[in-house]
């Protein structure tokens, strides 16, 4: 009878470096389920917010109906004050120009300060990157 080896027979333990590569294989898949459970809670997230501005933009048209349905109700109610149904409609026409013009002189100010306001920001990032240029000149003239 050959006598056989029990040190061949018997498993050999797994090296150092398998033991390594299964717990990076295992951080891994870890990594990578999170990456795919935090990516479909993003697109749920996104859905949710699609369809609550799409609601919203849906109150806004309603609004805005009923606005205009309440002027046409004021402009006829006002016509039949003064006697004439279209100077009713002109009047409120006048009050809704009038409107309109405050807001856009309102507007066209606030963009004009904005743009103001948006040049001496640029010329403060251009005066810091300039400053920047120079430090390494300053520094290697010693000033």
């Amino acid at each position: 009878m050959a006598s056989q080896d029990p040190t061949a027979a018997a498993p050999s333990p797994p090296g150092l470096v398998d033991l390594l590569r299964e717990i990076l294989a295992d951080g891994l898949r870890v990594g990578r389920a999170e990456l795919n459970l935090v990516r479909a809670e993003g697109i749920a997230a996104g859905k949710r917010g699609a369809r609550a501005a799409g609601l919203l933009a849906g109150a806004v048209v309603a609004v805005f109906l009923t606005i205009v349905f309440l002027l046409g109700a004021g402009a006829e109610a006002l016509g039949g004050l003064l006697g004439h149904r279209w100077l009713g409609w002109l009047v409120v026409a006048a009050l809704s120009l009038a409107v309109a013009a405050v807001l856009g002189w309102l507007g066209y100010r606030t963009v004009k300060r904005t743009i103001a306001e948006g040049r001496r920001v640029g010329a403060a990032v251009k005066e810091d990157l300039e400053w920047l240029r120079e430090l390494p000149r300053q520094r290697a003239s010693g000033s």
